[in-house]
C-alpha cells in the first residue's frame, strides 16, 4: 500500500477552491450588507423631507407677490424626486447583490462538499494506512512470540 495519500495535490487545489469561494462569499456579503445600508439611508431621507404645509394653489402659481414659494415648493418636488430615484436604485443593487451573494453561497457549498468529498477518502486512506501499521506490527508481535516459546521448548 502506498503510505503516501495519491490525491494530496487534488485536496490542496480543493481546499484552494473552498477557501477562495468562502472569500468570495464574503466580499458578496458585505456588498450586500452595503446595499442594505444605503437602502436604508434612502428611505430615511425620503422619510424625513416635508413638503412644504400648503403648496402654491394656481392662483398664487400666478400672483406675483407669491413667487418667493413657488421655487421652495418646485426644489422640495424635485428633491423628493432625486431621493425616490435613488431608493429605486438601491432596491435595485439590493436585489443584485442579494443575487450575488446567493450564488457565492451556492458556489461555497459546492466547493465546500467537493473539499469535503476528498478530505473522506484521505480519512480512508489514514485508517488503511493505520490498519496496515497495526497489521505489520502484530505480525512482528506474534513472530516474536513465536520465537520466545520455541526458545523455551528447546
Amino acid at each position: 500500500m502506498n503510505r503516501k495519500f495519491s490525491l494530496a495535490g487534488l485536496a490542496r487545489v480543493r481546499q484552494l477552491q473552498e477557501e477562495r469561494a468562502a472569500a468570495d462569499l464574503a466580499l458578496a456579503n458585505r456588498q450586500r450588507q452595503r446595499a442594505e445600508i444605503a437602502l436604508d439611508e434612502h428611505e430615511r431621507s425620503l422619510a424625513s423631507q416635508d413638503f412644504p404645509e400648503h403648496g402654491p394653489t394656481l392662483a398664487e402659481l400666478h400672483a406675483y407677490n407669491h413667487v418667493q414659494h413657488v421655487p421652495t415648493w418646485h426644489a422640495v418636488v424635485a428633491a423628493r424626486a432625486s431621493v425616490a430615484a435613488m431608493l429605486r436604485e438601491s432596491n435595485e443593487v439590493l436585489r443584485l447583490a442579494s443575487a450575488d451573494a446567493n450564488r457565492a453561497t451556492d458556489e461555497w457549498n459546492a466547493a465546500k462538499m467537493r473539499a469535503a468529498m476528498i478530505d473522506k477518502l484521505k480519512e480512508r486512506h489514514d485508517r488503511e494506512v493505520e490498519a496496515e501499521d497495526l497489521r505489520e506490527e502484530q505480525i512482528v508481535l506474534d513472530e516474536t512470540a513465536l520465537r520466545r516459546t520455541l526458545e523455551v521448548q528447546q
